[in-house]
């Protein structure tokens, strides 16, 4: 008898253990709510000096890592896509439970939302990273209140989930070995040119907010005094703002006024952030890396000049701060690296890289059409001259050394940790594969495979084609 209840005991608590790591496993993982949401909860408890609560504005458009850099502020973006007053509201509850920060920083972009309810999807994007509480209940009731019991679950609303699963499903922070030292931030890496940024200066009117929306934003003064955290009230710069929202953030403005909360309308500040519409935005409603970065650099100025923050560089108690700095100023460097058109810059990035790099420089077919040093400057990147000569192969970087000249047979296999890479030569033929994929982009010239090993990702796959004047081929 005994036995037989060991034996059950033992079976529930696979299973309990079983069903756990299912759930964990289909569990929804957005990027744009739900996982800055609960990477919150890991961080050290009294460690975030400025809090910055919103929507996609904030979460895409504030980078943590630039305050830490050039200030030691340390700071968390807590947001959600397309987030409604209300559910930053209770965002900003829950968090207040876990960390007591000097400053709460809301960006108000969504003060237009003249809905009550809006779209399912965006309600769990703004409900299910939060951990059972009284704040998750009354977020979720206020946000779709006939769908409380589910959401309260989310098993019901993911359970099907099953035939989206993908690596990132399985592996702990979505694969990214820094994940876990993340503030929430993630960027746009694409950029949109326009001729010039929207003039609001005209439009000196004010339009009232929709009643819900005025609701939680007084709510959310309300927080902030209870609390006795200072306030700070922010528009993110956007393209594509129109005369109607920009009424409606100047009576925000009216309101922080008569508040005395500071009201940062950056939509009327595009010189003091130096942005540029041909280089710095992702598209008409956000700013790209680089806008980020001018942004951010404003913000951190800012903070540090008006509020008693403490330079927390060298603490080994903030050593994630200082590891999510170096984590984005290496992406930012591989998107540069990506973007770069052409064949010489693009080397000589390659050549400058801090250690971080394991290249692979495929030679195919007649590559130098003598018209430029491509020679000279493959081989200050170490290629061989035997393989300057006859073509082939050159691994360089970390796994670097390693060469496979035309006309000769050969091949070698590099495990990496997103995927392996492999390269062979075989006469005249070579390929290069990672990832199942072929990384040959042109029969007659330079193909470069370049993979970084700190954020343990493929960063690109280009070739330039000799026959076309070295134009880059993705």
């Amino acid at each position: 008898m005994k036995k037989k209840l060991i034996g059950t005991v033992v079976f529930l608590a696979l299973a309990a253990g079983l069903l756990w790591k299912l759930n964990d496993v289909f569990s929804l993982k957005q990027k744009d709510g739900i996982v800055p949401m609960e990477l919150f909860y890991e961080q050290e408890p009294g460690t975030i000096d400025v809090m910055f609560y919103g929507s996609s504005h904030t979460y895409s458009d504030i980078n943590p890592a630039v305050l830490w850099e050039q200030e030691g502020i340390s700071s968390y973006d807590l947001a959600g896509s397309l987030q409604p007053l209300w559910n930053t509201y209770y965002y900003m509850k829950e968090s207040l439970k876990y960390q007591r920060p000097k400053v709460m920083v809301v960006e108000l972009v969504r003060a237009i939302e003249s809905r009550d309810y809006i779209e399912e999807a965006r309600t769990v994007t703004n409900t299910f990273g939060m951990k059972f509480s009284k704040e998750k209940i009354e977020n979720i009731r206020v946000s779709t209140p006939n769908n409380l019991i589910p959401y309260l679950l989310g098993y019901p609303v993911y359970h099907s989930r099953y035939t989206e699963l993908s690596r990132e499903d399985f592996a702990a922070y979505l694969g990214d070995p820094h994940g876990r030292a993340s503030k929430g931030y993630y960027p746009l890496y694409v950029t949109k040119s326009y001729d010039s940024m929207a003039d609001m200066s005209g439009v000196t009117e004010s339009s009232d907010l929709a009643p819900k929306s005025e609701e939680y934003l007084r709510k959310i003064i309300a927080l902030a005094k209870e609390e006795e955290i200072p306030l700070v009230f922010m528009i993110s710069p956007y393209q594509g703002i129109i005369g109607e929202e920009q009424r409606i953030f100047n009576r925000c403005g009216e309101i922080a006024a008569e508040e005395g909360i500071p009201f940062l309308d950056f939509n009327q500040m595009y010189e003091e952030l130096g942005l540029d519409p041909k280089t710095d935005m992702a598209e008409a409603s956000h700013l790209n890396y680089r806008g980020t970065e001018k942004l951010s650099r404003y913000l951190a100025g800012w903070l540090a000049s008006n509020y008693d923050l403490a330079d927390h560089r060298g603490d080994e108690a903030y050593a994630s701060w200082e590891e999510n700095a170096a984590d984005w100023k290496q992406k930012d460097l591989n998107q540069m690296l990506t973007e770069e058109e052409g064949w010489y810059d693009f080397l000589q990035r390659l050549a400058e890289n801090d250690g971080t790099y394991t290249y692979v420089i495929g030679l195919t077919g007649a590559y130098d059409n003598g018209e430029q040093p491509v020679g000279e400057v493959l081989a200050e990147l170490g290629v061989p001259q035997e393989v300057l000569t006859r073509g082939g192969v050159f691994i360089g970087g970390v796994d670097g050394g390693r060469a496979l000249a035309g006309g000769t047979d050969g091949s070698c296999v590099l495990e990496f940790a997103a995927s392996d890479l492999e390269v062979k030569v075989s006469g005249g033929n070579q390929s290069i594969v990672y990832s199942g994929e072929s990384a040959l982009k042109t029969l007659n010239g330079i193909n470069v495979l370049v993979y970084d090993h700190f954020t343990g990702s493929l960063v690109t796959a280009v070739g330039f084609d000799a026959e076309n004047g070295y134009a880059c081929v993705h």
